[in-house]
């Protein structure tokens, strides 16, 4: 009987133990959290506007618009070419295929659309960022606030120019 009673104890030591682990790694958890949270809106930087939408679009070439193609699905950007009102849009938030069928697919369009251009072909691109997660306020001036960091979807339009 006195075994049993020495286990319990050692069990509820550990309990103890354990419990007071949890608490010191949420503990350090929300002050480092804290912490993060005072330094960020104390760097006046952080309130600059970043992304202009009055910038001018940029002319490219179909070089750059099939490299595009080639690293959409793995930087996780939106692609859309306009070919004179056809326009096809890359994009993996729907699509559950492999890396080969992407490759593949990618190819196929490539090779039936672009490469006929010829490299003389110019598009316009329009870049447009916009947050898909996170915790954003408005601050008085109008700027844009970031309350907790998230993730990003970039959307890249490419028009052909007649």
């Amino acid at each position: 009987m006195e075994n049993a009673a020495d286990a319990l104890k050692i069990a509820f030591a550990i309990f103890v133990f354990v419990v007071a682990i949890t608490v010191t790694f949420s503990v350090i958890g929300q002050a480092k959290s804290t912490a993060d949270s005072v330094l960020y809106f104390s760097d006046d930087t952080n309130f600059y506007e970043h992304l202009s939408s009055k910038e001018p679009n940029r002319t490219v070439s179909v070089s750059e618009v099939i490299s595009a193609l080639y690293r959409y699905y793995k930087e996780s950007l939106c692609v859309t070419v306009d070919l004179n009102g056809d326009s096809t849009t890359f994009d993996l938030s729907n699509s559950y295929a492999t890396t080969t069928a992407i490759e593949n697919n990618i190819a196929k369009y490539v090779e039936d659309n672009l490469l006929e251009l010829g490299d003389d072909a110019k598009f316009t691109e329009e870049f447009v960022e916009v947050p898909i997660s996170g915790i954003y306020d408005e601050g008085e001036d109008g700027s844009e606030i970031i309350v907790s960091s998230g993730g990003n979807k970039v959307y890249v339009t490419y028009t052909l120019q007649s």
